[in-house]
């Protein structure tokens, strides 16, 4: 079972992310539309992060970043990607496929949860349902 501190912890990671991926992605971007879609979904993602973080601090707990290595590794898994292709379509399947993750280990992680605080679940509920609305955003640009 994962505790509130764990799923804390996994949805500011997951948020981080969130937020690492799109900020890697928006520098070789070149759809506006594309870009306006991503700029909101980075807010979505800062507030939960935010959110998270005040929770785990409130509670005592100690904040475990992603990474340095990892958050290099899709910095540069984005930029190797994009140089290849940096089209529209082909930025919404990455985006997609990176939400898709997210929504499969969130579903894991909600459903091994204890349920012990009601706002930790309604928090890690609103990062499933963000990925969800993600990928319905990016839909319309494959």
């Amino acid at each position: 079972m994962i505790n509130d501190v764990e799923m804390l912890t996994y949805v500011l990671q997951n948020a981080e992310m969130g937020c690492q991926g799109i900020s890697s992605v928006r520098k070789r971007l070149h759809d506006s539309k594309v870009d306006g879609v991503l700029c909101e979904q980075l807010i979505k993602y800062g507030k939960l992060y935010h959110c998270a973080n005040n929770m785990l601090r409130n509670r005592g707990a100690e904040i475990r970043h992603v990474s340095p290595v990892t958050k290099a590794m899709t910095r540069y898994a984005a930029e190797r990607d994009l140089k290849r292709d940096s089209s529209a379509s082909h930025v919404a399947e990455m985006m997609i496929k990176g939400n898709t993750m997210g929504v499969n280990k969130m579903s894991r992680h909600i459903r091994d949860y204890d349920g012990g605080d009601p706002h930790v679940s309604t928090l890690a509920k609103k990062m499933l349902d963000t990925e969800e609305e993600n990928i319905k955003e990016m839909t319309p640009f494959l």
